[in-house]
């Protein structure tokens, strides 16, 4: 592999000098690293596990040669941003509580759960931590070296063309869409885009939607910038026309109930037009989607049971940080995942009994974990990182979040987006939900390069 392409230019050698044929190349690979990037339904699952779910497990070699080929010219660690350096003490951090509570339960004589050891199982989650931190690492690597932000744009915009594409022949071919691009064969009703369910989606289309309405900026002429919004825009709201998430639904209308107050200024009477405006939006979207929404979920509660395991995951991981509030690590965590799961199935029942008037519950896919290490895990992100890690996880959200606001704070199709995930964390998982990490990379390098320790970082030109 040819690394000239990992050294800054030198004050004699300006980027935009660098040769055009680099810039293609590096203008594919950001487009192949943006695809890898959605794709969240890897075949290679069924042979490796969960981490093989998304493909960019096979960019880990590249993501080492490029660190030490940056270590080597460099001699010293570059691109460091707060927001890396936060995620590396996390790592710290949780290394040292897994190894401690998985002293325990060896000292208790417990050294496996299910068909997998615990020490194993610790490292084998540690290393989603450590695949995010090189990813978003590379990504700053690969934003430097593009001198262009009409490339960037560009990339974005043919990676949203193919996700309309693939949302388009999902919807001609439902129920066995694309069967051959995802680890499973069986039918599927919903759009799911290149990941394993509806409900993993929503962000993937803020974060590619939001980051090329940025990026429109930074086109020539108004009318480029007028059609680039409006193809932004109508994508995504294809994508909510069609969508069966009732995660996304729920998390967009908080985030426009958010992003009402924060850029509506009530004391301006020329706000008046856009508070209107924003109202007959918000009651747009409630008439539309609510019924269909509160219909939804009351069946999903009676009848089936994704709603009633996401919630019961969470009150498990509530009951553990309670009862240990630094956290139970990485590997450990599947043993008190077990002796908390009836706790939290009795509490629901009362709780559902008390507020639906249901007297019983589909509680049979959360009792599949019992005893079970396959796919034992909390159905959100945040709360599954907090079981970990316990309040250092809160404060590890708190700094990353604080960061990333202040930032964004006068962008507002960035701020939307950043508020949509955070909300999504309730949701979704992290461990392989990289678009997320490619938002918080995307806002730390355009918009605090100040925080970074490399003084010789390209500036890219419009």
């Amino acid at each position: 592999m040819n690394a000239s392409w990992l050294s800054s230019p030198t004050p004699d050698e300006p980027i935009a000098q660098q040769p055009v044929k680099g810039q293609f190349f590096l203008a594919l690979y950001l487009c192949l690293l943006l695809l890898l990037t959605i794709y969240q339904d890897f075949p290679l699952v069924n042979m490796i596990g969960e981490i093989g779910r998304s493909p960019i497990i096979l960019l880990f070699p590249v993501f080492i040669f490029c660190e030490v080929a940056m270590l080597a010219k460099h001699k010293k660690v570059t691109y460091a941003s707060k927001q890396q350096k936060y995620l590396f003490a996390f790592i710290l951090y949780l290394s040292f509580v897994s190894m401690v509570y998985i002293l325990v339960q060896f000292v208790q004589g417990t050294y496996s759960f299910g068909t997998e050891n615990l020490l194993v199982k610790s490292m084998k989650v540690l290393m989603y931590f450590v695949l995010i931190l090189f990813y978003i690492r590379h990504m700053y690597l690969v934003f430097s070296k593009i001198k262009s932000l009409k490339v960037i744009y560009g990339c974005f915009f043919a990676v949203v063309t193919l996700l309309l594409a693939i949302m388009v022949l999902e919807l001609l071919s439902i129920p066995d869409a694309l069967t051959y691009l995802h680890s499973g064969s069986s039918p599927y009703w919903r759009v799911r885009l290149l990941t394993s369910e509806s409900s993993t989606t929503g962000t993937i289309i803020v974060v590619y939607s939001a980051i090329m309405v940025y990026l429109t900026r930074y086109l020539s002429g108004g009318f480029a910038r007028t059609l680039s919004f409006l193809y932004a825009a109508g994508f995504f709201l294809f994508y909510t026309s069609v969508t069966g998430s009732k995660g996304f639904l729920i998390v967009m209308l908080l985030t426009l109930l958010v992003t009402m107050i924060k850029f509506l200024d009530f004391r301006k009477k020329k706000n008046f037009i856009l508070l209107i405006a924003i109202v007959l939006a918000l009651y747009w979207y409630i008439a539309s989607f609510s019924a269909g929404l509160t219909y939804s979920f009351s069946n999903d509660i009676e009848n089936y049971t994704s709603s009633y395991t996401r919630m019961g995951t969470i009150i498990i991981a509530l009951a553990t940080v309670f009862h240990h509030p630094l956290g139970v690590g990485t590997g450990a965590y599947v043993t008190y995942f077990n002796e908390y799961m009836n706790d939290a199935i009795e509490l629901m029942s009362r709780v559902t009994y008390n507020a639906f008037g249901l007297s019983q519950i589909n509680a049979g896919e959360l009792l599949l974990y019992e005893g079970s290490d396959k796919n034992l895990g909390v159905k959100s992100g945040f709360f599954q990182w907090v079981m970990f890690g316990g309040i250092v996880s809160i404060a590890f959200f708190f700094l990353l979040a604080k960061n990333l606001i202040v930032k964004v704070k006068s962008t507002s199709s960035l701020f939307l987006a950043l508020v949509f995930i955070l909300f999504s964390l309730i949701f979704v998982a992290l461990e392989i939900k990289y678009e997320v990490w490619l938002l918080f990379a995307f806002i730390s390098f355009f918009m605090g390069r100040n925080e970074t320790n490399h003084t010789n970082m390209p500036r890219v030109s419009r």
